[in-house]
């Protein structure tokens, strides 16, 4: 009995000093910005709606990565333009991010991993104004029809970057152009005409084949800015160029769905290859066999 004892102990403690051990390690993740003629340089001069191109390697020293942040701050505020969860166990991090510059005059672009031995590491570009504007064209699709989950009259999948749409039979082999769909349920028992995407994981409980989907693009839409009405639909209508997609857009109030896209709301956006947007809803209908009539707008 006093052997038994004594082995229990000695797993208790060995188990003990192993938990111990896996909590006190400590690693040295790493993230870079890349440099060259490609990417914005630290102290470069950027006027206000040019484009912001930075790319960033970073790995998790033998640990998952499991957090990405890209914070952009300026004199009077800072703008959280990404909080992303990962789980990234090999090959690290390497991409790009394309951003527009704002009206501040100095903007600390800070990007940061954690990785999953709640280590951190961070780097930071300094981004100045520069003379002028540089707002840029944009593409216009005054008309588009968009089914709901149970409409079989119109298409369900959307390209918002040429106004293309696609039913389920045109739809194989163009996945990956796809930044919009649509959907009706209700909210809390709150009618909700609701804009998605197909990165977003609840769309897939309406529409199962994203489960199959190879690249699943993410759009981001400013929710904020649709609920409280901040853009009106003659704004939108008045627009000519992509000053108001860029300066509408408030990342810290994001989602990959949309909720309460009722007619004449104006939503802005960020489609997955980094390009601003609004989407003006002409007509929204209220059942899951109808379907939702919108204007785009997107930066060329």
């Amino acid at each position: 009995m006093k052997k038994i004892f004594f082995l229990s102990f000695l797993i208790i403690v060995f188990l003990f000093v192993q938990c111990t051990k896996d909590e006190n390690t400590e690693s040295s993740p790493f993230i870079l910005l890349r440099t060259g003629d490609t990417y914005t340089a630290n102290e470069s001069k950027i006027p206000v709606g040019g484009q912001l191109k930075f790319g960033i390697s970073a790995v998790g020293d033998g640990f998952a990565i499991t957090n990405l942040t890209i914070k952009r701050i300026a004199t009077s505020n800072t703008i959280i333009e990404l909080d992303k969860g990962l789980y990234i166990k090999k090959g690290g991090i390497d991409t790009v991010f394309t951003f527009t510059k704002g009206l501040s005059e100095s903007e600390t672009w800070k990007f940061s991993i954690l990785n999953e031995n709640r280590d951190t590491a961070s780097v930071s570009i300094l981004v100045l104004l520069g003379e002028g504007s540089a707002y840029g064209d944009i593409n216009y699709f005054p008309n588009i029809t968009i089914a709901y989950q149970n409409n079989t009259e119109f298409p369900h999948y959307l390209d918002l970057h040429s106004g293309t749409t696609y039913n389920e039979t045109t739809i194989t082999g163009n996945e990956a152009n796809i930044d919009l769909i649509s959907y009706y349920y209700l909210s809390s028992g709150t009618s909700s005409p609701t804009l998605s995407c197909p990165g977003y994981n609840s769309a897939a409980g309406y529409y199962p084949e994203f489960s199959e989907w190879t690249t699943k693009n993410s759009t981001q839409y400013d929710y904020s800015t649709t609920d409280n009405d901040l853009i009106s639909a003659a704004q939108f209508d008045a627009s000519q160029n992509d000053s108001l997609m860029v300066t509408s857009y408030i990342p810290n109030s994001v989602s990959g769905t949309c909720k309460f896209c009722y007619t004449g709301k104006v939503i802005p956006f960020k489609a997955n290859n980094g390009k601003y947007g609004l989407i003006k809803v002409i007509r929204a209908d209220e059942t899951e066999t109808g379907s939702i009539e919108i204007s785009v707008k997107i930066q060329q």
